[in-house]
């Protein structure tokens, strides 16, 4: 099952390809790339291979085939968003706007201080950048994968990456290494979580390499199923035309499938779901399927889970009968962020500073040794009360923009709908999970995403919108 080689095109262009597919690949290695060394280098990877697609553009302009216009609204809108973050971290702004804690860290050291929006700068700085790292993964998917080929290339390897982190963690699980990489694990101990030290952003990647399997196997499960399977003449074309790929895909979904069952995560679970569901039903939409061929797939993936939950979904299943009698303190965290956002509506209180706002604000029903919560478990209400009301919309609006462009793709597209289709499943799996939990915040996640986005709109557009080709083509035949 070779990957296919990515089109032609400038040597600039290849080689910055395969550097985005690389990094897509490797993010999730050290500990999710969730601490300050892996994301300072994923952020200088990904800034190095932007300068270099941008020489490449310099050189050969014509090369660009995204009208200007397309990308300018949502360019200008995340412009806003990083210019506010590092106005927030800058100390420029106004000093009514800077927060009160400044006001009254100078008088406990009785001298002025100029303060800043952010309560942590530095912090803020760094969030920026982290930002402006899934903005460059975003933008170099969405230009280099308008071809097919290239597409195909990036979902192959988010497919082959989430495999391989999935028998490894397999591997550590059942051969008890107790080990996250060359670490002694200090965490999530009983619970599957590969190279990511959370079990919830592992289960939220392993839905999403599922998510891409599955697009990438349902065609030739397709073609070797046209004539049925429980007849003769449909079982004979079905073994003459089953070929290596398809067994090795049927292979992978399994395997990662497990690897998801045994991270124990419930959220990682049900998120899968509703992502492979929202998969399976914008392809029927896309392909105007008959309602008989989908409730096939339905049913076909309810025996499969079925299947996998009865071998190995134990402990997960466990789980989700305790949730009616376990807190989480989720509810109270939640509370606490609310309480946060009204505070500074507008302003937020810098990005990336949550862990000062919960130590500020917390209060006894969190009982008096609780360990200081890093994250809000929602990454809506993080960043809302963080960046402030207006930031948090801006946001919202712009990645429904972009989901909107994959489902235009869904319904106009008549080719290559599989891409546009795994966008919306991704961010559907993503966007719910985002409500209560942050497997967004995490770059081992964040990279993968974002790069699996940008090729899904890049394939939203039909052929004849393309433009100009690499290499002179011509345009392709309209959708």
């Amino acid at each position: 099952m070779p990957i296919d080689r990515p089109a032609g095109g400038a040597p600039i262009n290849r080689i910055v390809f395969w550097g985005l597919l690389l990094l897509v690949a490797l993010a999730p290695f050290p500990l999710a790339s969730n601490r300050p060394v892996a994301w300072s280098a994923l952020a200088v990877a990904a800034g190095l291979l932007l300068l270099l697609w941008g020489f490449g553009v310099l050189r050969r302009p014509g090369a660009v085939t995204i009208p200007f216009r397309r990308t300018l609204p949502g360019l200008a809108v995340f412009g806003a968003v990083i210019a506010w973050a590092f106005a927030q971290a800058s100390g420029w702004t106004p000093l009514g706007w800077h927060n009160a804690l400044w006001q009254e860290a100078g008088a406990a050291l009785s001298q002025p201080l100029s303060g800043a929006v952010s309560i942590d700068p530095e912090d803020t700085q760094t969030a920026a950048m982290r930002l402006l790292t899934y903005g460059a993964v975003f933008w170099l998917s969405l230009h280099l994968c308008r071809d097919t080929q290239r597409a195909r290339a990036l979902f192959w390897t988010l497919a082959l990456a989430g495999l391989a982190y999935a028998v490894y963690g397999l591997v550590i699980e059942f051969g008890r290494f107790g080990m996250i990489l060359w670490f002694e694990r200090w965490a999530y101990r009983g619970s599957l979580t590969s190279t990511f030290v959370n079990r919830n952003s592992f289960a939220a990647y392993a839905g999403i390499a599922l998510i891409v399997v599955t697009a990438l196997l349902l065609p030739d499960l397709r073609r070797s199923l046209r004539m049925g399977l429980f007849n003769r003449t449909g079982f004979v074309h079905f073994a003459e035309t089953a070929g290596f790929t398809l067994f090795f895909l049927l292979a992978a979904f399994v395997l990662i499938a497990t690897a998801l069952l045994l991270s124990r995560s419930r959220g990682g679970l049900l998120v899968a779901a509703i992502g492979l569901v929202v998969l399976v039903t914008a392809l029927g939409l896309a392909r105007r399927r008959r309602g008989t061929t989908m409730v096939g797939y339905g049913l076909g993936f309810l025996v499969m889970g079925y299947v996998l939950i009865s071998l190995s979904g134990d402990a997960t299943l466990a789980r989700f009968a305790d949730l009616a009698t376990a807190g989480s303190g989720r509810a109270e965290v939640h509370a606490l962020a609310v309480r946060a956002v009204g505070e500074h509506p507008f302003l937020g209180s810098g990005l990336d500073t949550f862990p000062e706002v919960f130590q500020m604000l917390r209060d006894d029903s969190f009982g008096p040794l609780v360990q200081p919560y890093q994250r809000a478990h929602s990454t809506y209400l993080e960043f809302a009360l963080e960046a402030g009301l207006p930031a948090f919309a801006a946001m919202v609006v712009l990645l429904a923009g972009l989901t909107a462009i994959c489902l235009r793709g869904v319904l106009v597209r008549k080719r290559d709908t599989s891409y546009p289709a795994v966008g919306l499943a991704a961010t559907a799996l993503i966007a719910v999970h985002s409500a209560v939990d942050f497997s967004l915040q995490i770059p081992g996640v964040a990279v993968p995403y974002f790069a699996l986005l940008g090729a899904a709109c890049a394939q939203s557009w039909p052929t004849s919108q393309r433009g100009a080709r690499r290499h002179g083509e011509r345009a392709g035949k309209p959708d």
